[in-house]
């Protein structure tokens, strides 16, 4: 694992703890294949039966570490480990829950839309941010959410890139349930237990009918957006709103 990501296994639940709290679980390229490879072991382990994921210090994730994304735009080939987290998250077998508190932004964000339940906080915050930074949507959010909500619903969260409030998210259904402030890890984690005590195999082929028909479209998805992404992040729009962010935090 990583300093920064860490989990425990208890009564079939795996949990995945996003813990760099003071920079409010931004994610790391280490971060990221050490959450490609708590997925890819679970997978293999038939004690977990369910996974959660839960950021610690009261924000769920504000995204990429923008610092890192600098050092990515002069060196593409690392979006690699991006890229295989995301196709991990796509594809995974077993039941994935959310639970989320604060803010949810960029990858925070879009990874949500990959749960099978989310159970967020009235103080959470949700923000796909990528046109601001001069980039595209990713994690297959593109195709994801105009599924769920509508073109141009779809269209305003992810290219003005506002905050889409936890109501608002129950609303348009990208939240499940929502709870008072600092409850969120212990209801996602009451109804992780619920799904850990179904039958395992009935629930992991519920979860492969209720995907399989669009899997293909979301990978092709994942890919053309990845493409795109790679090639924004070379972008003097991108560098700019970099470079902005960046003195902005200073």
């Amino acid at each position: 694992m990583s300093e920064f990501v860490t989990e425990k296994i208890e009564s079939g639940v795996q949990i995945i703890y996003l813990d760099r709290v003071d920079k409010k679980n931004a994610i790391t390229l280490d971060m990221y294949q050490a959450l490609t490879n708590a997925l890819h072991n679970a997978e293999k382990n038939a004690e977990v039966k369910v996974t959660l994921v839960y950021g610690l210090g009261g924000d769920f994730s504000s995204g990429n570490d923008i610092n890192e994304f600098v050092q990515i735009a002069q060196t593409p080939e690392k979006m690699e480990a991006i890229m295989a987290f995301l196709q991990a998250l796509t594809a995974y077998k077993k039941p994935l829950i959310a639970g989320v508190e604060g803010r949810a932004v960029g990858v925070g964000a879009t990874m949500l839309l990959h749960c099978d339940l989310v159970l967020a906080s009235r103080n959470a915050r949700l923000q796909f941010p990528f046109v601001q930074l001069g980039l595209v949507p990713e994690a297959a959010s593109s195709h994801l959410l105009p599924q769920l909500v509508g073109h141009q619903k779809a269209f305003e969260i992810l290219v003005l890139g506002e905050f889409v409030d936890a109501e608002m998210a129950y609303e348009i259904g990208l939240v499940n349930h929502l709870c008072e402030e600092g409850e969120a890890f212990k209801v996602a984690l009451f109804y992780a237990d619920k799904v850990a005590a179904l039958p395992v195999e009935a629930v992991a082929l519920s979860k492969d009918l209720l995907k399989h028909r669009g899997q293909d479209d979301v990978q092709m998805a994942l890919m053309r957006e990845g493409r795109i992404f790679k090639d924004r992040l070379k972008s003097k729009e991108a560098h700019k709103a970099f470079t902005t962010f960046l003195s902005r935090n200073k």
